[in-house]
């Protein structure tokens, strides 16, 4: 009962403190939510705060974006975005971006390009195109390495034909690069060896022609060079051995009309040859015998005979005599004389004896020149070591003797 005593003062210390505490919690959340609640002058400050704020962000945003635009480069508009990335000027400075790289980017496929073209090899063409495939000049690059490819084709084939220094390696570059830079050297060259060619052909012609030396030889080459270089000389050879062939066929037809010493020989010889050396001897020695022949000729009074003749027709045939007939007769007559005169060499003497006689009734040269003619053929057949032994046909008598003297 006691202990129950005791206790009850303290149970009554306990609630008082809780009832104190529990008071002062709801005073301290009174106090709390009074001290919430701002003035009008705390809201007024605290709008000029943030006025001021967005003020000095602008101020300072605006400051970095011309000092981004008075720096001018890429790393300067980057770092605005960096520090403004809510600024005014966010999208410009983007576009600022992307157009300085896209300059930077031209100016160096610039840069590349004027390298590439002054270095001006296929290695730094194909650079260009690897670094800058879709640059301003990639296709012109494309075009260069391709010209330097046949450029450079070209150029050794050129070297080729020339090492070779043949018509053919000449030829062939030309058909393989019709359009190539050393073309119109090449058709120089070609002209030059079909030059080279034809001289060396024309000179080994001629070489040939003179060392036969024969006028089928010198002709054969004018023929073949009508335009060579030796023709001139050819055509004087030709006319040297045309005249010493004229010569020697001269010299052996007067030694041959001298063999033979008739007017005959003598008279073939002028025929043939009438400008010749010998025609002004030939002539005196055709005088000479025919003057000679006639003295040994005896004269036969021809009108006699031929007046005879024609009246002996007469009274055979009957009919008159006409002048007609004499003067045919008294031709063939003087052509028998003229004949036997000629020929008079050939004939031996004993034929002449026996066939040239005065002594006859109405003696006729004709008569005599057939005797003389068959005597003499006769003679040349009884020479078997010359003609054989036979057996021969004796000469016909020349038919317009015949029937002129009959």
């Amino acid at each position: 009962m006691t202990g129950d005593l005791r206790e009850q003062p303290r149970c009554a210390g306990r609630i008082a403190f809780l009832k104190l505490a529990v008071v002062a919690v709801i005073a301290g959340a009174a106090l709390m939510s009074a001290c919430s609640q701002p003035s009008d002058s705390q809201q007024t400050a605290a709008q000029q705060q943030q006025a001021a704020d967005e003020q000095t962000r602008k101020e300072a945003d605006e400051k970095a974006w011309a000092d981004a635009e008075k720096t001018g480069t890429v790393a300067a508009y980057t770092a605005y975005l960096q520090n403004f990335g809510a600024g005014a000027h966010v999208s410009e400075a983007s576009q600022r971006i992307v157009a300085l790289n896209e300059q930077a980017r031209k100016a160096a496929d610039e840069k590349a390009w004027a390298d590439a073209e002054k270095a001006g090899t296929a290695a730094a063409y194909t650079a260009y195109i690897q670094n800058f495939g879709g640059g301003a000049h990639a296709a012109q690059a494309r075009q260069r390495i391709a010209e330097l490819s046949r450029k450079e084709a070209d150029d050794k084939a050129w070297a080729d034909a020339v090492r070779a220094g043949t018509a053919a390696a000449f030829t062939a570059y030309t058909q393989n690069f019709s359009a190539g830079a050393h073309v119109a050297e090449a058709r120089q060259r070609l002209a030059a060896l079909d030059e080279q060619a034809r001289k060396d052909a024309d000179d080994k012609a001629w070489a040939d022609a003179e060392k036969v030396g024969t006028a089928a030889a010198f002709t054969g080459y004018v023929q073949k060079f009508g335009s060579g270089a030796h023709v001139a000389e050819a055509r004087q050879r030709l006319a040297a051995l045309d005249e010493q062939a004229r010569k020697d066929a001269e010299e052996k037809a007067w030694a041959e009309a001298e063999k033979a010493g008739t007017a005959a020989a003598f008279t073939g010889y002028v025929q043939k040859f009438g400008s010749g050396a010998h025609v002004a001897e030939a002539r005196q020695r055709v005088a000479a015998l025919e003057t000679q022949g006639r003295r040994e000729v005896p004269s036969i009074d021809i009108q006699k005979t031929c007046q005879a003749a024609a009246g002996a027709m007469v009274s055979l045939m009957g009919g008159t005599t006409t002048e007609q007939d004499v003067n045919a007769c008294l031709d063939s007559e003087q052509k028998a004389r003229d004949q036997i005169v000629k020929d008079r060499a050939t004939y031996s003497a004993a034929d002449k004896k026996q066939c040239m006689r005065t002594d006859n009734y109405l003696p006729s040269y004709v008569e005599w020149l057939t005797c003389l003619e068959m005597e003499r053929d006769v003679r040349k057949m009884e020479r078997p070591e010359q003609f054989g032994a036979g057996p021969w046909t004796l000469p016909k008598v020349r038919p317009a003797i015949n029937t002129a003297g009959r």
